[in-house]
């Protein structure tokens, strides 16, 4: 994967067959190679993850194919003009009955195979392109280029994204993070930080390559806890900060804090 930080919470991912680019909000996209297809994740509505003209931009750009991947906290008055709703049938309509047992499990272990994809009826890019298949949290879905995604329910809003392709396996947070400050009540931090890990449970026995994480300097002295937590408790190989805004100082302060993550941290440029 070769991986493009834009700015704040977005990410442009690039494999051998397509793109993903997750939670535009503003910046310059770099060239990319038209004949290639590009898949949108958005994994919430907020407007520092959610721009609808970034559909347009891209098809300026001279991109050919292009499908998005909203969440369903985002209305359809929400959705960019003239682009389609997909139905439901590309959900895989699995659940959880927790946080960690599937009701029903994939036929190739975490993620469905191809072959029980196309039997569902998942869409190719010709029948994703120009269209937006809505996504729910704790459920998984097959995409073009031989991509599978999980959702996880976010502690803020919508859902993070955990990306599994030929090339590797990606996570991007969205809003997933445990967000307390100095000021919230005990009992509110009590749960923020429960909901927050057990969120976090169905990636455990997982090896990420690469995973975008909040580091928030709004949070004050709290800035890294969802993000050391990650870093502790689930096997990743490398971690791209996110979400700090005009204030990428904090990454340097980061890792002046915690030295012992330095080889695992991807400084955003």
């Amino acid at each position: 994967m070769n991986i493009t930080y834009i700015y704040h919470s977005c990410f442009l991912v690039e494999t051998a067959e397509c793109y993903y680019l997750f939670d535009y909000y503003k910046g310059n996209l770099p060239a990319m190679d038209t004949d290639k297809p590009v898949l949108v994740f958005v994994s919430h509505s907020h407007q520092d993850h959610y721009n609808p003209a970034v559909l347009s931009m891209l098809r300026a750009m001279g991109m050919k194919k292009i499908g998005a991947i909203l969440p369903n906290d985002i209305k359809p008055k929400n959705y960019p003009e003239g682009w389609s709703l997909l139905p439901d049938s590309p959900c895989a309509k699995i659940s959880l009955k927790d946080s960690t047992s599937w009701e029903e499990t994939p036929p190739s272990g975490l993620f469905m195979d191809n072959a029980a994809a196309s039997d569902r009826g998942f869409p190719s890019m010709d029948g994703l392109d120009n269209h937006i298949l809505k996504v729910y949290h704790s459920k998984e879905y097959t995409l073009p280029c031989h991509t599978q995604i999980r959702t996880l329910l976010s502690t803020d809003s919508g859902v993070a994204f955990l990306l599994t392709c030929s090339e590797g396996i990606f996570y991007h947070a969205g809003d997933l993070n445990d967000w307390i400050t100095e000021d919230t009540p005990e009992e509110e931090r009590r749960q923020m930080t429960g909901s927050f890990r057990a969120a976090l449970r169905p990636l455990k026995d997982l090896s990420i390559d690469h995973a975008c994480l909040p580091l928030d300097p709004h949070l004050g002295r709290h800035y890294a806890d969802g993000f050391l937590y990650f870093l502790k408790n689930l096997n990743v190989k490398k971690v791209y900060p996110m979400h700090f805004w005009d204030k990428p100082e904090i990454v340097a302060r980061f890792l002046e804090e915690y030295p012992e993550y330095r080889e695992r941290i991807i400084v955003p440029t």
